[in-house]
């Protein structure tokens, strides 16, 4: 793989996978990232790729095969391929497919760009991963090859030292077939300088029995058959053949071993062997490089007396868990003292190769994190700046803070913040760090325009520029032909709004990651900076369109709509059309300034005109073009280019245009949709409040129409109906006839007519002053001014309520009129509370009373007569209804008028004994 990751990146968003491919890239620049659209393309790469892929990662949800789909074909071909699932769908049913189908990692897309270096770390320790993964598999091979075919190579030799036995082994590790070696001398296997030595020592041990190494690993160098020497570990033994002694040997090749003790003494990482005490066995030489101490000077040595002090405990008990066999590879983070005291980040990852013969020790691979940790220390301190950024109310707030972030985090001392003003002719200072001052003489604005060479101009390259600018030594920049107390400067484009400047004095100040958190913080900086923009606009459109309710008229209306449109919103041409029915047509009420001067004069849009004002008001939807050229419309070549247009409900339309062509956003059209909904209720209370007038006029003129009716009935009929009264008790003294008895019955209808016609037409809906009033009392004092006969009264339940006294006497007297009239002479009549009136029984509790008496405060006034049909009690309180001759039909329409008047309900039950019963409820109760 050497040093290159070949990455294959499947997503079906090409935006999101060039942002993840620039972001992998970036963070690693091991990473090579190759894209592709779904899975069957990647399928057809790694198939086609000449160069090998190291990893894949893919999305989940694509067109055709899916992200499990794709790992099980990639699976397939290479079942040890890293594959990363990078989904924007986090789900346990996924994960957990994911990992049956045997997903190296599984990685959910999130916010922010933080998830871009977790996956490139997780990238790079997968194909790490693999790599060595690969080589432990080919060690593995080598090995189980050794054990099944004998690779250590096993010689038995005799007392006079010649070869008895040698096993296929030899001849691979000596070159010799074992044949060939039969009956040789065992030094023929060794280098010339070795041979005395090795007769001397084999003599004497069969003289004396005396040993002169260790026979379990001895080390000697043995000979090829080409010549060359090889690095061997023997083991020996000693056995009797047919009563001869014999010695075996089990001769290792310990090449790989050398090779791997170079392999660490150059490793970039510092490898250490502690024994179980913690106790230095062995330090690699880069400990030298990394920490400064000699690895000498470590062996010995107390290995966690050098990690930090607050980092210890936690560090010795990974330790000592892994030593007592509770995790077999650890990792852990933690802090380390270098040779001057000074404390570095790292990360070891241990084995325990304590048990192993030849190691004895527990091994420990160490990486410097400490630009890692500094990376991610200040990720974590810009997550707090840009959460206080997202609560920020004004520019200034807004502006103050970022430049306070850019200073702590990155620090230099010369950031600042340079905002385009209302002109737009100049890139002006709003916020500077506090140093800024001590090396400018005033504060530094860059005006548009300046001459090439100058701070100002290098300013507005980065501010119309799509990328950020980064100069790690200004002075050596050929395009600053000024002088300037910045060396090292990150040049950042807040949108629209203006320029992030980034600087410090010193030269190369900036890491990758300062510049990383410079884009970050610029971008979260542009989007604070078009929220508060946003809400400064729909603060002043709320105040603007709350003034719409107070004007007087359609027309005022108008106006403050288009004032809105030009002064809060920004926009030029503005017309307000009302629809007007005579005119047949949208009718121009209001217009700004520009409107004059950009568009001829029109008067109204009609149906049939082709307009697209009409047609937005037709249609009831918002209509937006950027280029009104490119349309059949009535203001092509006058110079208006973008339009948008608002109907405002059955009123009629809002247009605002510009002469450029694309200039309207969402968020115009959003704070446009406002103001039309605002304009659109402020017509139509305009238009309630016209009703309303209409409305009242016509009841003030039906009221005098009423009132001289009342005139006319109490005084222009009474009047006669008095004389003729008088006149017919005259002649019954003259003379004895029937008909003079009828005369005065219909004189007598009459004046109780014209009595409750003027009490229906003067006094209406309305009541005095209520207070207290005791129901049995009323009742009492109506009992005798009622014409009763032999009918009966009873009072059960009492009620303290309070009413307007004369009008309920009014009530109360109807009521009991009416039960005269239609229940007959000997009607008996019943009054009383509703339980809720109460709260001690009453009589809501009776058959035939309304369930709902229980509920509620209230009076009932009941009789035991033929009672009202069911279907005929939607009508009897109607003006003009009787059923009776002597009724004059307006009794009942008086008693739900007087109850109506004091916020009452009247409604018509069957009594206990089957009669009417009337039940007023939503009575007040009072105190007595």
């Amino acid at each position: 793989m050497g040093d290159r990751i070949r990455v294959l990146h499947v997503d079906d968003d090409p935006d999101l996978a060039e942002v993840t491919a620039s972001f992998l890239e970036r963070e690693d620049p091991r990473i090579a990232v190759d894209t592709a659209s779904n899975a069957t393309e990647g399928l057809e790469r790694l198939d086609g790729s000449e160069t090998a892929i190291d990893c894949v990662v893919s999305d989940h949800d694509m067109p055709g095969p899916n992200g499990i789909e794709f790992l099980e074909a990639v699976r397939e071909r290479d079942p040890d391929l890293p594959f990363i699932l990078y989904t924007g769908k986090g789900s346990e049913s996924v994960a957990s497919e994911a990992i049956s189908a045997g997903v190296t990692d599984y990685l959910q897309k999130g916010g922010g760009t933080e998830q871009y270096e977790i996956l490139a770390n997780r990238v790079a320790d997968a194909a790490e991963k693999r790599r060595i993964e690969r080589e432990a598999d080919r060690t593995q091979a080598h090995l189980q090859a050794i054990t099944d075919h004998s690779m250590d190579a096993i010689v038995t030799i005799d007392a006079d030292s010649r070869i008895r036995f040698a096993n296929p082994a030899v001849e691979r590790l000596f070159g010799y077939a074992p044949a060939e070696l039969d009956g040789e001398p065992l030094e023929t296997l060794m280098p010339e300088r070795m041979r005395e030595t090795h007769r001397e020592a084999i003599g004497r041990y069969c003289a004396t029995g005396e040993r002169s190494i260790d026979w379990s690993a001895a080390e000697f160098p043995g000979r090829h058959r080409d010549g060359r020497d090889i690095p061997l570990s023997i083991s020996f033994g000693e056995f009797e053949e047919d009563g001869e002694r014999r010695f075996v040997g089990i001769i290792r090749d310990v090449t790989e071993r050398e090779r791997h003790r170079a392999f660490v003494e150059r490793s970039s990482d510092i490898v250490t062997a502690l024994d179980e005490n913690g106790t230095f066995q062995y330090a690699s030489p880069s400990v030298e490089r990394i920490l400064g101490h000699d690895p000498a000077d470590l062996v010995g040595e107390y290995a966690f007396g050098y990690v930090h002090p607050d980092d210890r405990e936690r560090v010795v008990e990974v330790f000592v868990g892994s030593v007592g066999g509770d995790e077999p590879n650890p990792a852990v983070e933690y802090r380390l003292a270098d040779a001057d005291g000074e404390y570095l980040w790292v990360e070891s990852v241990g084995s325990n190769r304590l048990d192993d013969h030849g190691v004895s020790g527990f091994v420990i691979n160490t990486r410097d994190i400490s630009e890692r940790k500094r990376r991610e220390e200040k990720l974590a301190r810009l997550r707090e700046w840009t959460r206080d950024l997202n609560y920020a109310r004004t520019v200034a707030e807004t502006t103050r803070l970022a430049v306070e972030a850019a200073d702590e985090i990155i620090g230099g001392g010369l950031s600042g913040i340079h905002l385009l003003n209302e002109a737009g002719d100049a890139l002006e200072p709003v916020a500077l760090a506090a140093s800024v001052p001590s090396f400018f003489d005033e504060q530094p604005s860059y005006d548009r325009g300046a001459a090439p060479g100058t701070r100002a101009a290098l300013a507005w390259e980065a501010y119309r520029g799509d990328e950020p600018l980064a100069v790690g030594e200004l002075s050596a920049l050929d395009r600053l032909d000024e002088e300037s107390p910045a060396e090292s400067i990150v040049l950042h484009p807040i949108g629209d709004h203006g320029l992030f400047v980034i600087s410090s004095s010193k030269p190369h100040a900036f890491t990758e990651t300062d510049v990383l958190i410079a884009e970050i913080l610029a971008n979260h900086l542009e989007a604070a900076l078009d929220r508060v923009a946003r809400e400064t606009s729909l603060e002043r459109l709320h105040d603007a369109t709350r003034s719409l309710i107070r004007a007087d008229s359609p027309t005022e209306i108008a106006e403050r709509v288009v004032d809105a449109a030009e002064e809060v919103l920004g926009f030029s041409v503005v017309t307000v059309r009302l629809y007007d029915e005579d005119a047949g047509g949208l009718v121009p009420v209001a217009v700004s300034d520009a409107v004059e001067r950009v568009l001829p004069r029109r008067e109204v849009f009609t149906p049939d005109g082709g307009s697209l004002n009409w047609a937005a008001f037709e249609g009831g939807e918002p209509r937006v073009y950027d280029d009104i050229e490119t349309e059949s419309a009535a203001d092509t070549g006058t110079g208006l280019r973008s339009l948008m247009i608002l109907p405002v409900g059955e009123h009629g339309t809002i247009s605002v245009g510009e002469t450029e062509p694309g200039v309207f956003d969402g968020t115009d059209e959003h704070l446009a949709r406002i103001l039309a909904t605002a304009a659109e209720t402020a017509l139509n209370a305009a238009a309630r409040t016209s009703r309303l007038h209409e409305r009242s006029a016509e009841l003030e003129r039906q009221n005098d129409r009423l009132e001289e009716f009342a005139s006319v009935v109490s005084h222009d009929l009474r009047n006669p109906l008095n004389v003729a009264q008088g006149r017919v008790e005259l002649a019954s003294d003259e003379c004895d006839s029937e008909h003079l008895d009828a005369v005065a019955g219909a004189h007598e209808r009459m004046d109780t007519l014209i009595a409750d016609l003027l009490t229906l037409a003067r006094e209406g809906e309305r009541v005095s002053e209520t207070r207290p009033v005791r129901l049995s009392a009323v009742v009492e004092s109506c009992w005798q001014t009622v014409e009763t006969a032999d009918a009966t009264l009873t009072v059960e339940e009492d009620l303290w309520l309070r009413a307007d006294e004369s009008r309920l006497r009014q009530l109360v007297e109807n009521l009991v009129r009416n039960a005269v009239e239609h229940g007959g002479d000997d009607v008996a009549i019943t009054v009383g509370a509703l339980d809720g009136g109460s709260g001690t029984g009453g009589d809501g509790g009776r058959d035939g009373a309304s369930d709902e008496t229980s509920r509620e405060v209230g009076f009932f006034v009941e009789d035991d007569g033929p009672g009202i049909a069911a279907e005929d009690r939607d009508e009897v309180f109607d003006a003009g209804y009787s059923t009776s001759r002597e009724g004059t039909g307006f009794g009942l329409r008086i008693v739900e008028q007087v109850a109506a008047a004091h916020g009452w309900s009247v409604r018509i039950a069957e009594g206990g004994e089957g009669g009417a019963r009337f039940e007023v409820t939503g009575v007040e109760r009072a105190d007595e």
